[in-house]
């Protein structure tokens, strides 16, 4: 099984390193299509657009059809210019040398023309003036009857053209070959009237001609405004800008429809990222594998040689693989910065699950490491998460009931802003504040945090803050899945008023009185050598809840009564006191206790030897057909050091009560005598439980029990007690 979660959590890290690329080499990216979760950059990246994006704004351009307005009434507005031309060589016409020079200076003011003095002669003298302009007005009219433009740039390379027409027609397309320029048009009219006025004298014909060609005026206005806005679009549509993107930058968020800019955002991303894939790919399952075995190894060669207890190292990877996924589904499944991903659930679910810190400590690191692989994978990041899990674990040393969890999530929440704050601030910026603190105004504050970096800094506080939550949901699936049992759980069984122990207190008092003692024994034995005392203290609570099965066939209990064991066999007598081992669990579990400590029930006896009765048997009943094995609790032996502590404590309470004015020479010799008979019996063979944390939890037993049974001053009426019951309470 170790084995399996190893491999998994290799493949799941490394598999969230690449799932991104993994989904643009494989499916092809379309237009309109809606991703399935964000695309985030796990490196620096720079989108230079004008080299993506150039081609396709030079086709848009291309293919862009210009608008154009159309302008009636073009055929009378040259009617008015051309009769009023009419009218005033009729009114000057009689004023000879004065009319003469009046009429060039009309041409002049009106049209700039230039005429010699002859042209106004010829033109006063011609008597069919009135017909020619209609003549001229008409092959005028004709020609207006086309699509004309003055500027023919816009149409260069353009296949159609955009007319707006007043309503109802609206704007109609028509091909570009059906727009003639002005220059064109005055061309046309140019050589018409001269085929149809040819015989016409040429010095009154050319300057009736010329102010004609001035008045015939374009009937197709360029939209400025409206085509102006248009190739806007288009640019803005297919800007030229270099955008850089950090590691951890969004590209393109969660269910988004991808538009034409998006798709060649993420080509490009997807081709700069297959320089070297294969070698980069390498050196990242080269580093997961080296943390995973690094990891395996802190666990087996320090944590479990040299440290007081066996790590669970498959719920540790467990929890590492939740994490990963839980992580990586928070990039994939959201748009937030990558501060908000709730890291601190890892050291938070080992402290309530296994509430041993440095093993939550190594874990955290080594899982800020494997998070970082496919998020940031920069210092920053790393040192952010890392951080904040060691300050979960600080934090979380009285997590007793579920509301407490939100203070470390808090702690971790400040952590990570003022992490964000540190690495973000431009320092620079504030050190030319000194002295002038009170005059500092937001603007002030924005330039000196950045911009985006309060916003930032919310989102780091929130995702400390919701590591709380998250966690609270978690745990119950675990306990279930795990058989194992939380800090919330195992604070529920520390009551005193919990049935169990009001049960026990009711009907075997005796044994209530000698768990409480163990109790105490435990916890201080405990918090010696740093073992979970929560854990302890429970353990030695419900230790001997099998004894309520019959309460008399134990002797703390016989209060001076006839012991039932005088009438049996000792062999019988064993197997009834062996009984309470699993009588004990079967009431546990029936009340619902957690595996753990059904576990501290089972082992707390270990495979030990009932002694008494098996030396009562060799003296009745001869060695020889006897086997120890009938005389032993059926185990395991103790697998956790908290067991070990048990054993030991239990044991001492027991014996303590037999010593005969106790000193601290004679509990010494007691508790030491106690301990190495079961480290030479192999009771300790399978908990690691080094001889370094067994003189320490001697030498507190020992404290305790030289405070506990320290001699008293007996008083007179003890002393005239003492001289008339005689030698029996002396040896009592």
């Amino acid at each position: 099984m170790k084995l399996v979660l190893n491999v998994i959590l290799v493949l799941i890290t490394f598999f969230a390193c690449y799932i991104e690329d993994i989904y643009l080499f494989v499916l092809p990216l379309q237009t309109k299509e809606v991703v399935p979760f964000t695309f985030r950059s796990q490196r620096y990246f720079n989108f230079d657009q004008e080299k993506a994006l150039g081609g396709r704004r030079e086709i848009a351009l291309s293919q862009y059809v210009p608008l154009y307005t159309y302008v009636p009434h073009r055929v009378d507005k040259a009617n008015k210019e051309m009769d009023a031309l009419t009218e005033t060589v009729f009114t000057l016409k009689d004023r000879k040398a004065s009319g003469q020079q009046g009429l060039l200076d009309y041409l002049h003011i009106e049209y700039g023309l230039l005429f010699d003095p002859e042209v106004a002669a010829k033109i006063f003298a011609y008597q069919d003036l009135e017909n020619l302009v209609v003549g001229i007005l008409t092959i005028e009219e004709s020609i207006l009857q086309n699509k004309i433009l003055e500027d023919p740039d816009p149409l260069k390379g353009k296949k159609t053209i955009e007319i707006l027409y007043p309503d109802p027609a609206g704007i109609v397309v028509h091909p570009a070959g059906d727009v003639i320029t002005l220059n064109e048009a005055r061309l046309v009219l140019h050589e018409k009237v001269n085929q149809l006025f040819w015989q016409v004298d040429k010095g009154v014909l050319d300057p009736v001609l010329q102010i004609s060609l001035l008045t015939l005026m374009p009937n197709l206005k360029y939209d400025h405004k409206e085509n102006d806005r248009r190739i806007e679009n288009i640019i803005r549509r297919y800007p030229s800008n270099v955008i850089p993107y950090k590691p951890g930058d969004i590209l393109v968020p969660f269910r988004k429809a991808l538009g034409e800019e998006d798709v060649l955002l993420l080509t490009a991303y997807r081709d700069e990222g297959k320089k070297d894939l294969y070698g980069k790919a390498f050196w990242m399952l080269t580093a997961t594998l080296f943390m995973v075995v690094l990891y395996n190894l802190f666990l087996s060669k320090i944590l479990w040689a040299e440290w007081r207890k066996k790590p669970p190292a498959q719920l540790l990877l467990s929890l590492l693989i939740i994490t990963i996924f839980l992580c990586k589904a928070c990039l994939l499944f959201t748009a937030f910065p990558i501060y908000i991903v709730p890291f601190a659930v890892l050291p938070l679910l080992i402290i309530l699950l296994h509430n041993e810190r440095v093993s939550a400590t190594w874990t955290t690191v080594i899982g800020a490491m494997m998070v970082s692989l496919f998020l940031d994978r920069t210092w920053d990041i790393l040192l952010f998460f890392v951080f904040g899990g060691v300050a979960a674990v600080l934090a979380s040393l009285k997590i007793r009931k579920p509301i407490h969890i939100f203070f470390p999530s808090a702690v971790v929440g400040i952590i990570n802003v003022v992490i964000i704050m540190a690495f973000s601030m431009d320092w620079g910026t504030l050190t030319g504040f000194p002295g002038e603190l009170q005059k500092i105004e937001f603007s002030s504050v924005t330039e000196i945090f950045g911009k985006g970096l309060l916003e930032n800094m919310g989102w780091a506080f929130i995702g400390g803050l919701a590591a709380g939550p998250v966690v609270l949901l978690l745990l119950p699936l675990l306990e279930v899945g795990w058989h194992t049992a939380s800090t919330f759980k195992l604070n529920k069984y520390a009551d005193l008023q919990n049935p169990l122990m009001k049960d026990l207190l009711t009907k075997t008092p005796a044994t209530y009185q000698h768990t409480m003692s163990v109790a105490y024994l435990a916890q201080a034995a405990g918090q010696a050598i740093g073992a979970d005392t929560s854990l302890l203290t429970i353990g030695a609570y419900y230790h001997d809840i099998g004894k309520m099965g019959d309460p008399k066939l134990f002797v703390e209990n016989q209060s001076g009564r006839k012991n039932p064991h005088d009438d049996l066999d000792p062999l019988e007598s064993a197997k009834l006191i062996i009984n309470h081992v699993e009588h004990g669990e079967k009431i546990g579990r029936e009340m619902g206790l957690p595996q753990v400590v059904l576990d501290l029930i089972r082992q707390h006896h270990g495979t030990q030897l009932v002694e008494y009765f098996y030396n009562k048997a060799v003296k009745a009943g001869g060695r020889d057909k006897l086997r120890k094995q009938d005389f032993r609790y059926p185990g395991p032996k103790p697998q956790t050091v908290e067991a070990a502590i048990l054993m030991i404590v239990d044991a001492v309470e027991a014996t303590s009560r037999s010593l005969q004015r106790p000193t601290r020479a004679k509990i010494a010799k007691v508790v030491r005598l106690l301990v190495l008979k079961r480290m030479a019996d192999g009771q300790f063979d399978e908990c690691n439980f080094s001889t370094r944390y067994l003189a320490k939890i001697v030498q507190v037993l020992v404290d305790c029990m030289e405070a506990s049974l320290h001699p008293r001053v007996e008083y007179p009426w003890q002393e005239k007690e003492k001289e008339r019951m005689g030698p029996s309470l002396n040896g009592a």
